[in-house]
């Protein structure tokens, strides 16, 4: 079974702002705004969060037109197609996040949601910009976002260890493994299953 974390939104907030995982609150040495669009155009919502400057921001992923900017991200890499993700966002079931530096696309989550359940299809930060917390950061921004949501469930290689370290890092548990389920350069691989149980008690007021 998935861990469970139970928290109100007053306390998810306070552990953004400090930079944490939910389930632990250590002091950060800077924090400063994270702008996190809404649907309308020039409309902000604000989550505080850490991150390197204040002009990173996450972008709500609504319709076609912002999509052209993720296609860097899908270039010579494995996983889900940009046509095949490009292709979900105008379904009601699909909830997706970009996370722009300096109005450059560096990493994006894709979610498809059923009920209070939610599968994460895919993670992808730009190659030239990892190993600097951006997939944590958006993870972490989009996880708060996911209104409604209980359970978040995910698929990751058994080889891809960074993935699933960052996924237990925020509290995510194994759950399963599907033999065979990957291509791979020695022919296949396992996907590992992990789930997040989430139980918010509160609502932001």
């Amino acid at each position: 079974m998935p861990r469970s974390i139970s928290c109100s939104w007053g306390r998810v907030m306070r552990c953004l702002q400090r930079g944490s995982r939910f389930t632990s609150c250590p002091p950060a040495s800077r924090c400063c705004r994270m702008a996190l669009k809404s649907s309308m155009p020039g409309q902000y919502s604000s989550l505080c969060a850490t991150v390197p400057d204040s002009s990173t921001a996450v972008q709500v992923l609504t319709d076609l037109t912002g999509t052209a900017h993720l296609k860097p991200l899908y270039e010579n890499t494995d996983g889900p197609s940009y046509e095949f993700l490009k292709g979900l966002v105008a379904q009601a079931h699909c909830s997706a996040w970009c996370l722009f530096r300096d109005e450059k696309a560096v990493a994006a989550i894709w979610y498809q949601r059923a009920g209070d359940r939610a599968d994460m299809i895919d993670l992808r930060v730009l190659a030239s910009s990892r190993r600097q917390g951006l997939g944590k950061r958006l993870l972490r921004a989009s996880l708060i976002a996911l209104e409604g949501v209980t359970t978040v469930d995910l698929e990751v290689r058994e080889s891809n260890l960074a993935a699933q370290a960052l996924y237990r890092a925020m509290g995510f548990e194994e759950t399963g493994r599907r033999p065979d389920y990957y291509a791979a350069a020695s022919g296949r691989e396992p996907a590992i299953l992990m789930s997040l149980a989430l139980n918010v008690d509160e609502a932001v007021s």
